[in-house]
């Protein structure tokens, strides 16, 4: 399966015609919409070539300035469906915010293993999706989650996007507050501040360096540290980010943005820590930790 992911942000800065694109046009125009983009088009020497141009962040407001103490919990690469998925770590984790009076999870993508090499043989859709309800449904908190590469897999084969079916059964059927955004770049409006929350398309596979870091100096030039919404101007201050399955906090001074890589739920990354515990207040625009 292809990674629409790396393909949407390599075609933000690059043309690229329908045989290097992999995919149908038709399923990168509804990928591209859905997550923010518009596909721009010209011809060279008698071929069509594409190009992505970014119109916006999609963005959810939860608590404007009024609200200063927060308190989240940030995960990310469940892979529930892996043979090596953890299941017991995840409880854990979800068991420990809920008497530790966390409220809110955030999951930057991946909930789900997919369907990535169409030879292999993966738990089918309908047991990765109930095996997920099984688990969130015991834990009375409240969920953001946003789409990562996996969880598009089953989508590609025609297949709805398993989170968006996850929700449904989740809030009608087991009342169980969990959002689904269909993106894998959202911002969150969170004390008057962004938290923005990413899968990103690759990763440093050395393992040595801090891709976040890289892209925030990409958001940066492109002026995007800052987001209009409604009539206000928020800054970002939180970045969390997924796909990457190393455990990472720390405090990016030069920008201001305190960053959080939580990890991941396969057995084999269990030397790292699979989860942030986030909490502080926000004042003036910035964010003081617990």
């Amino acid at each position: 399966m292809y990674n629409l992911l790396h393909l949407c942000e390599t075609m933000t800065n690059r043309w690229m015609n329908a045989f290097q694109i992999h995919v149908p046009i038709g399923l990168l125009e509804n990928f591209a919409s859905r997550n923010g983009f518009k596909i721009v088009k010209k011809k060279k020497d008698g071929v069509c070539l594409y190009r992505l141009e970014r119109l916006r962040i999609p963005t959810y407001f939860i608590s404007g300035d009024d609200v200063q103490d927060f308190k989240f919990v940030d995960i990310s690469d469940l892979h529930i469906g892996n043979p090596s998925f953890d299941e017991r770590a995840l409880r854990r984790k979800l068991a420990m915010a809920v008497s530790q009076g966390y409220r809110d999870v955030f999951i930057a993508g991946d909930i789900f293993e997919g369907v990535v090499d169409e030879n292999v043989e993966y738990m089918p859709y309908a047991q990765q999706i109930e095996l997920a309800r099984s688990i969130f449904k015991d834990y009375d908190l409240t969920y953001y989650a946003i789409n990562g590469n996996h969880d598009y897999t089953f989508e590609q084969q025609g297949l709805q996007n398993p989170i968006k079916r996850l929700e449904t059964l989740l809030r009608k059927d087991d009342g169980i507050d969990f959002k689904f955004f269909d993106a894998y770049l959202m911002d969150f409006i969170i004390c008057g501040v962004i938290k923005r929350v990413m899968h990103v398309e690759r990763q440093d596979f050395d393992k040595k360096s801090i891709f976040a870091i890289l892209k925030l100096k990409m958001f940066d030039e492109q002026g995007m540290l800052l987001n209009t919404f409604g009539d206000n101007v928020y800054p970002v201050r939180f970045f969390q980010v997924g796909h990457i399955h190393v455990n990472v906090q720390m405090y990016y001074g030069k920008k201001m943005v305190y960053i959080s890589q939580p990890g991941s739920f396969i057995k084999e990354d269990r030397l790292f820590d699979r989860a942030n515990f986030i909490s502080g207040r926000v004042i003036d625009k910035r964010v003081f930790m617990n």
